[in-house]
């Protein structure tokens, strides 16, 4: 039975605390509900930050697993795939194959690491299963890969030389004699070839049809290596050729990709792969092999999209996957769908407020682990409910939040806020980048980067200075007309506000004409809010700059 298609829910990029903790309490919310839901997995887009990664901790919960694209890795297509010994024989190879549905076995190392393949497509083993055997005893084929390739019993201890030829004498007149010791005959239950064998030992005999009984007897007659084979001559003759070993079959030339490697690139790639591929881990071990219909067999994953709604902040392969679902405290952004879906955008501190009306709504009782995830994410959204997308309501669910998960509410609320504090330790390169969003408005593509403190004072003027110089480069990678860094004291609720652009035009409308002439900070009181209250501001400036 195939399995179902994954359904992810997944925050946005630079995941934040509300968005990781959204994906992860709405998969707990999921499965809660229905049996059908057990196959939610909860991502994030990227690296998690202190304050998250101190909050799951708190809660004793893993963390959403990181995972940049909903679309298929290599690992997720592969099916199994063959695996054999480069000394095995060929029959054994194609056996193996046939049993397993598979176009080919791989030749592996001990360690498991590709050498080659082995199918019976390839014009190497069909020349193998169909040359004359006799030429290549002794080059190709050695006596012991019969031994081995026949399940050769050895009846005596007798030496083995070397084995350059195999006779197989029918009839009393192909009875020569003159085999030399390095000759090894097959021969039945017949006196008269035993009488010439034993006074002109051959480098080995085998022996055919015969019972154990009559081979004790037979092997006791003659003073050379004994073999039996357990089948008569003709079945000996047809298994013949598949004695060579794997290694004379194996085709090097392989296709292979890392099992990391998504479908979209994946298809590309088997377009020139005429035998499949091989998908290989970090450590060069085989773990399966794509064909071109696993890729047609696959099943769009499900999607939900929580604490966003725009294309530019989504997971990758969105365009790939079925959304089902938008749960976000923001404006609607642009994503689009095929099908109908569930939409759930209230204008509350955080999706986690969403979150705690909508397991109360389905009757379910919060655990204490949830709590305590929902309101730390509550918190670090709305800055311990003093920004200015804190409703009344939230407030209310922080007091019962704070009341399931057994803590104080202000105490943990600030350690909260503590825990995302990195202005002082932090490279300025992942400061302005951790929370940056991109926006367009007008025509106009721009960013807006938050980094929150407990103690403005942190940011020194050499401090400001490496924050700005680092966002601008970002700004500049990303083609951007400008970008907006809000520095914000959410004890003092009061940010600075850094505008970077090589457009002075962009200067000129952001920024206070006073402060452009005098050069001063600017920092405006009562400011917390990228959404509600910068986001506003920066797309008022720009109409007016049109």
């Amino acid at each position: 039975m195939p399995k179902p298609a994954p359904h992810y829910i997944a925050g946005h990029k630079k995941p934040d605390t509300d968005s990781a903790v959204a994906a992860e309490v709405l998969a707990w919310l999921y499965r809660a509900n229905a049996a059908e839901f057990k196959n939610a997995i909860p991502v994030c887009l990227g690296p998690l930050n202190r304050q998250t990664r101190w909050l799951f901790k708190q809660a004793g919960i893993k963390p959403p697993e990181k995972r940049d694209s909903c679309l298929y890795t290599a690992e997720e297509i592969a099916r199994p795939v063959p695996c054999i010994f480069q000394d095995a024989p060929l029959r054994e190879a194609l056996e193996t194959m046939q049993r397993s549905f598979s176009d080919f076995v791989v030749v592996v190392d001990e360690s498991k690491q590709p050498l080659g393949i082995v199918s019976d497509r390839t014009p190497r083993t069909n020349y193998l299963l169909q040359c004359n055997i006799e030429d290549l005893i002794g080059t190709l084929l050695d006596f012991e890969h019969i031994i081995k390739g026949l399940s050769l019993a050895r009846l005596n201890a007798v030496e083995l030389l070397e084995v350059q030829r195999l006779e197989v004498p029918l009839h009393r007149h192909s009875i020569t004699g003159n085999w030399d010791p390095h000759t090894a005959i097959v021969i039945g239950d017949r006196d008269l070839l035993l009488e010439d064998i034993a006074k002109n030992p051959p480098a080995a005999v085998i022996l055919t049809g015969v019972s154990d009984e009559r081979a004790k007897a037979i092997t006791q007659r003659l003073s050379c290596p004994v073999f039996l084979y357990r089948g008569s001559v003709i079945s000996m003759m047809t298994r013949l050729p598949g004695c060579f070993p794997c290694s004379e079959a194996m085709i090097e030339d392989f296709a292979s990709v890392d099992s990391q490697m998504r479908e979209d690139e994946i298809s590309r790639a088997i377009k020139n792969a005429s035998a499949g591929l091989l998908v290989i881990d970090s450590k060069n071990r085989v773990i399966g092999s794509i064909a071109p219909i696993d890729l047609l067999k696959l099943k769009r994953p499900k999607l939900s999209l929580v604490d966003h709604s725009e294309r530019g902040q989504a997971i990758h392969g969105l365009a790939d996957a079925e959304i089902v679902e938008i749960i976000d405290h923001h404006r609607l952004g642009d994503v689009e769908t095929i099908s109908p879906l569930s939409i759930d955008v209230r204008p509350l501190g955080s999706t986690a407020s969403i979150l705690y009306e909508r397991i109360k709504e389905a009757g379910h009782e919060i655990p204490q682990e949830i709590a305590k995830l929902l309101l730390g994410a509550l918190i670090a959204d709305t800055l311990l409910l003093t920004s200015p997308t804190c409703t009344v309501s939230d407030k209310a669910r922080a007091a019962d939040l704070a009341s399931l998960a057994s803590v104080d509410l202000e105490n943990f609320g600030i350690e909260v806020l503590r825990q995302n504090d990195e202005l002082a330790d932090a490279s300025a390169e992942s400061l302005v980048s951790r929370d940056c969003k991109p926006f367009n408005y007008e025509g106009v593509h721009f960013l807006a980067a938050q980094v929150e403190t407990v103690d403005i004072a942190i940011l020194t003027r050499e401090r400001a200075a490496e924050l700005s110089q680092a966002f601008e480069t970002r700004v500049k990678l990303e083609g951007a007309a400008f970008g907006a860094l809000m520095v914000t004291d959410v004890l003092q609720s009061r940010s600075r506000i850094i505008i970077v652009s090589e457009d002075v035009r962009w200067l000129d409308a952001h920024l206070p004409s006073e402060l452009r002439q005098s050069g001063q900070d600017w920092f405006i009181e009562n400011f917390v809010s990228r959404k509600k209250q910068l986001i506003p501001l920066l797309l008022t400036n720009i109409r007016h700059a049109q």
